[in-house]
């Protein structure tokens, strides 16, 4: 059996009991409740019955809330409903936590009569010791039979100020860096009206890693699709028939060399399907692709999206003020050129053109800057047949973005990129960045601002090979890494193209792509007062910020929300008008950026993309924010980044990667790559220096010799201290171009602590059955001690099984959902079956926790998984009961 076949979850247990009577902290006594008990069979023990047992260890600086509903069910709950309850949190810490604001009845699964209950609670509080920089995330997760929760975050100083209150948006999750003062920090997170819901609350110091996994990650993809790289295809040829049809596929086209996008011949007849069941085969089909003998990589056809918020349907403003929080008026007048003669591909939903089957007759405030450019052999509409609306379904040569009717569409999104960039300087709307610049309309988002994978990566392929374009920028993006994607990146990288992308909007700490590849720039977003936009992603994906808007905001005082306005179009009843609206997003600040390297390369022909980087590292380019986390090197200015330009005397620049080290392990040792811009700069080492005398620096590292491409850190654990976690920061003085400059490198290390006591709340043990079906056999009950788990089950009948174990802290009869915590043996995500024979088996042991692996772990995504259905016993019988009809 496969991987992916393994990981068909969705359980739906028959034969089991409603038990009646019990409930707690605010939940009306009825149906469905848990009962507490040791392990048990579901048949009769026969004479084979042998023990399996083992240990779960709980990932360090984890906790629980004290009054989940499951504590609540069986009266062991701890309060903390209020400032003087609070529970106090490690830092970096993860708490797990369920609340609601009123009692009531889960709904009835589809095929299930149990009904389990909910309970009140409608606050949790929690307290911290926090710094400038240190991170609170909080992500919510509830039932989709339920009405939508309405949570709220509030942060309060040690002197009782508030200094933050937040509700998540439509990702719900919500993300908030502490800007200044240090101390006992209270945090309360609140209930304000809906269903019940589960969270996940975590602090993070402010060099921690991505800390947000606490889901698992389901990025959209086309059924029965997939994108796959030969081995040794290295030019333009036919898809290796004998491969393809061993895989029972047919190729559709060759995206680049020796990347092909197929299409599975089963899934001829389901073009368009979004059922669970097809994408679970798709995913399956994939995974086996990969061990397929000729086949270097793999993935499904990844689904990307704008980069945007909806669009908010307003005239025009009198003035923008992204423009001046830039410093664009004084820039105009340094770089007179304005980016004329460089060309800006946007890789969009194409232009708006009041005639779209036409190629022309372009929005009025760009059609000056328009160049379409197409060859004999591709053309810039790449989106697909399936969610093309135009006229010539598929891959044509016409840009034109075809709207789809709707009065507030997001359709014509890419217009709006397009006016940021290249907005024409003529007294009849906004102007852009650039607003001499060529601008080049390229088609890969379709119906709804959506597109996939394979037509990015052609597109990508073509725009690295056109003479026209300088510059890419992709407002768009999605969550799933692919190495297909990032060679296309990499492969117009150096084909001298600056590739610009969207950081994304979630306000999480995750990494987001194509935004967070090395090649590429990735742009966050700050309001009106240069302030980081309270959804704009922070981390790996933010190499700068720009403009992005925040319509929650009034920075400017200006009386109206900091959106950005740009062009736009309306579609209403075929009828297409020119127009302008207000948007916000990163998909709005990625094309300052864009406009701002057409603005420098229009003043100096000659600016390449590694000098953009160069100048990026340096800080040339931008007024420097303390918090790299949030702000990557900062905010553009457009006068310094002109006169970067102007200079001449581009800098010999030393950059790490890594940009920030994490150490997790004692005995592990990083690589961290040095990175020299441009690639040809003569690098020489002056002085090396960590303030910590824990952190070691490796030998390739000298003084008065070249900058080496990689240096080995590692750490002396023994000199950490009780709390085994430090920060410290290792800074390399180098000389390039004759200059003296320092390199700066964070390094965060957070060992497992000994005496760490972690806990994870009670967590049901389950021993699956190991065929599709994964019904549950047997069912055990344990709870934290000494930061470990320890079960056993003494009567197992031999056989295959899985083994998992996990919280219901919400009380839905459900453990390993989103938001619980998890434990699958022996790796989680990757659960593998266990075969118990006729003698015992001990010593299993696995780990559990609040976060889940990235989609790179797991190898791709895990469809159609919504967590593990527990028994419910019969709490004085102490064995599994049938199920017995609810009453009405």
């Amino acid at each position: 059996m496969s991987i992916f076949a393994a990981l068909r979850l969705l359980v739906t247990i028959s034969g089991l009991l409603v038990l009646a009577g019990c409930g707690g902290g605010g939940g009306s006594a009825s149906a469905g409740c848990l009962g507490e008990l040791g392990s048990f069979s579901q048949s009769a023990v026969n004479a084979q019955s042998v023990s399996v047992s083992g240990v779960i260890d709980i990932e360090s600086q984890t906790r629980i809330d004290s009054d989940t509903a499951d504590d609540l069910r069986i009266n062991q709950s701890i309060s903390n409903n209020c400032d003087d309850e609070a529970q106090r949190l490690p830092v970096t810490g993860v708490v797990g936590g369920y609340l609601s604001p009123s009692a009531g009845t889960y709904p009835a699964r589809s095929g299930e009569s149990t009904r389990f209950d909910f309970a009140q609670d409608a606050q949790d509080y929690f307290k911290a010791d926090l710094k400038p920089g240190d991170r609170v995330s909080l992500q919510v997760f509830s039932d989709e039979r339920l009405e939508a929760p309405r949570p709220r975050l509030q942060i309060f100083d040690g002197e009782d100020r508030e200094v933050f209150v937040g509700a998540p948006g439509d990702s719900q999750s919500i993300l908030h860096v502490i800007e200044s003062g240090r101390g006992n920090y209270t945090i309360r997170v609140g209930a304000q009206s809906g269903g019940p819901f589960r969270y996940v609350l975590i602090v993070a110091e402010r060099n921690a890693e991505s800390m947000m996994n606490a889901a698992y990650q389901k990025p959209d993809f086309v059924p029965g699709e997939a994108i796959v790289t030969f081995a040794g295809v290295n030019s333009n040829s036919d898809a290796p028939s004998s491969l393809t049809s061993s895989m029972s596929a047919e190729p559709v086209r060759e995206l680049r060399p020796g990347v092909w996008h197929l299409r599975q011949n089963e899934f001829k007849s389901m073009a368009g399907a979004n059922s669970k069941l097809a994408k679970i085969k798709t995913a399956a089909w994939v995974q086996q692709l990969r061990n397929q003998a000729g086949v270097s990589a793999a993935s499904p056809n990844y689904i990307y999206h704008a980069q945007t918020t909806s669009p908010e349907s307003n005239p025009l403003y009198g003035r923008q003020w992204n423009s001046t929080l830039i410093s664009l008026p004084s820039a105009w007048q340094a770089a007179p050129n304005a980016g004329v003669g460089v060309g800006v591909a946007v890789l969009d939903t194409g232009l708006f053109s009041s005639a779209p089957n036409t190629a022309g007759n372009w929005h009025p405030d760009l059609e000056q800057n328009v160049l379409v450019v197409s060859t004999s052999s591709s053309s810039p509409d790449f989106v697909g047949l399936q969610n093309d609306l135009d006229n010539e379904p598929g891959r044509d040569s016409n840009p034109a973005d075809p709207g789809d009717g709707q009065p507030r569409s997001s359709n014509f999104h890419g217009t709006h990129v397009a006016g940021i960039v290249a907005s024409v300087d003529n007294s009849i709307g906004v102007v852009g960045v650039a607003h001499r610049s060529d601008l080049i309309p390229v088609r890969v988002l379709g119906e709804a601002g959506t597109g996939n994978l394979a037509d990015l990566i052609a597109a990508i392929e073509w725009a690295g090979n056109q003479a026209e374009i300088d510059v890419i920028n992709l407002s768009l993006g999605g969550v799933a890494p692919n190495s297909q994607l990032e060679n296309a990146i990499n492969a117009a990288h150096n084909a001298g193209k600056l590739v610009v992308a969207a950081a994304g909007n979630q306000a999480t700490d995750e990494p987001t792509y194509p935004a967070a590849y090395p090649n590429v720039v990735g742009v966050g977003a700050v309001d009106a007062g240069g302030e980081r936009a309270s959804y704009s992603n922070v981390g790996a994906s933010v190499s700068l910020v720009a403009p992005g808007g925040d319509a929650s905001r009034d920075a400017n005082l200006d009386t109206r929300a900091d959106i950005i306005v740009s062009t736009w179009g309306t579609d209403d009843e075929g009828v297409f008008e020119p127009g302008y609206a207000g948007l916000q997003g990163t998909s709005m600040a990625a094309p300052h950026v864009s406009g701002l390297f057409a603005l420098m390369k229009g003043e100096k022909p000659s600016l390449s993309s590694d000098e953009f980087f160069a100048l990026m590292v340096g800080g040339q380019l931008t007024d420097a924010k303390e918090n790299s986390t949030e702000y990557g090197a900062g905010l553009i200015n457009a006068v310094k980044a002109v006169d970067a330009a102007l200079d001449g005397n581009i800098p010999d620049v030393l950059a790490a990667s890594p940009s920030v080290v994490t150490f997790v392990n004692s005995d592990s040792q990083i690589q961290l790559a040095l990175n020299q811009y441009p690639t040809q700069a003569d690098i020489t080492v002056v002085g090396i220096s960590a303030d910590a005398e824990w952190l070691r620096v490796g030998p390739e590292l000298v003084a008065g010799e070249p900058s080496p491409p990689a240096v080995t850190l590692s750490i002396n654990a023994a000199l950490l201290g009780q709390t085994q976690s430090g920060t410290a920061e290792l800074q390399i003085d180098y000389r390039g171009s004759g200059t003296v400059r320092s390199l700066s490198v964070p390094v965060n290390v957070r060992l497992s602590d000994p005496s760490d006591r972690g806990d994870a709340g009670r967590h049901y043990v389950l021993l699956l059955s190991a065929d599709e079906a994964r019904n549950t056999v047997y069912q055990q009950v344990v709870s934290a001690i000494g930061g470990q788990y320890r079960f056993e089950f003494g009567n197992v009948e031999p056989g295959n099984y899985l083994l998992v174990a996990g919280t219901d802290m919400d009380n839905n009869g459900f453990i390993c959902e989103n938001g619980e915590a998890c434990a699958e043996y022996p790796v989680n995500g990757l659960p593998q079956i266990i075969k118990v024979q006729e003698t015992e088996l001990t010593g299993l042991r696995m780990s559990t926790s609040f976060r889940r692996p990235t989609i790179n772990s797991l190898g791709g995504p895990r469809v159609g998984f919504e967590g593990y259905s527990l028994k419910s016993v019969n709490s004085e019988m102490n064995e599994p009961t049938r199920r017995m009809e609810d009453s009405p």
